[in-house]
């Protein structure tokens, strides 16, 4: 007779068998969350295009008469609020999808030890054809104790590659947060430069003239686009617009310096330093309304 070809589910095959499940479902919840940091993505430059149509005069007067302009405005906002939280999401997706991979590099390396592990877990469970109670009686050490005799060198290996992997993506999101604070931290300190320069061309130029000047007279630009503002030079105001959220300050937040004059025998240069009313916007420029004012 010749010999018995067994078809059945043995350890190793049982072992790559889950391992490979498990490594459908990792790079499925990596699929979806590249497809949805894409749309978040759109979502934030609709979100913030949106915000600054509805910050200028034409969006302001629509908002407040328009039922359906007041209805979008009203979504625009709800759907910024999501913003943080969608991003906060699609980490813990991420991470998620690296630890299903990681751990199912693991089980095809070694399909038998991964058999093992998760008998000792009680996720999987031996039929050996004997009574339950003696299948019982082997604690999860003694379990752990028998997985192929296998060196621990071996095993440490597998996982200690998962853990660095689950590691580098937890330093890696924790990263990405400190640099976009430093990214928002710098376009507010570039925005705030860019108003206290105008605030001392406007001084030096009024000392010499007792008028105010225009960007032309004060020698800056009348019109500035960085990547988180749009800015403004006219013959009264200066104007930063945010294109983007900045933090929890909303896109389409605005900052100005407004310059005006006092009196009629000794003119005196008046300026007025305005914030969004937005606190979250507040909190981000403490300093603002102060620009300038040591030099008073």
């Amino acid at each position: 007779m010749g010999d018995t070809v067994k078809l059945g589910l043995t350890p190793v095959r049982t072992g790559r068998a889950i391992a490979s499940v498990i490594a459908l479902l990792g790079m499925l919840m990596l699929l979806i969350q590249r497809v949805l940091s894409a749309v978040l993505v759109m979502a934030k430059e609709g979100v913030g295009l949106g915000l600054t149509r509805y910050n200028n005069f034409t969006g302001r007067f629509a908002a407040q008469n328009f039922a359906e302009d007041k209805k979008l405005l009203r979504l625009l906002k709800d759907v910024q609020d999501l913003l943080p939280t969608a991003e906060s999401a699609l980490t813990v997706l991420l991470v998620f999808s690296i630890i299903f991979l990681a751990v199912a590099l693991v089980g095809l390396a070694f399909p038998k030890q991964f058999v093992h592990i998760l008998v000792a877990l009680k996720i999987l469970k031996w039929e050996t054809g004997e009574p339950e109670s003696l299948q019982d009686k082997a604690s999860p050490r003694e379990v752990l104790e028998t997985i192929g005799n296998v060196p621990l060198k071996k095993i440490a290996a597998p996982v200690g590659i998962v853990l660095a992997i689950v590691i580098v993506c937890l330093g890696i999101a924790t990263c990405k947060g400190k640099v976009e604070a430093s990214s928002i931290e710098g376009s507010i300190d570039d925005m705030q430069q860019k108003a206290l320069s105008y605030i001392e061309a406007q001084k030096k130029y009024f000392a010499k003239t007792k008028n105010i000047g225009n960007a032309s007279a004060l020698q800056m630009t009348d019109s500035l686009s960085t990547d988180a503002f749009d800015i403004q030079v006219t013959a009264t105001r200066f104007s930063a617009v945010s294109k983007v959220p900045l933090a929890d300050c909303p896109a389409g937040s605005r900052w100005q310096v407004s310059s005006s004059t006092k009196g009629l025998f000794s003119v005196e240069l008046q300026l007025y330093r305005g914030t969004p009313k937005d606190s979250n916007c507040v909190k981000l420029t403490p300093d603002f309304k102060k620009l300038g004012k040591n030099a008073n």
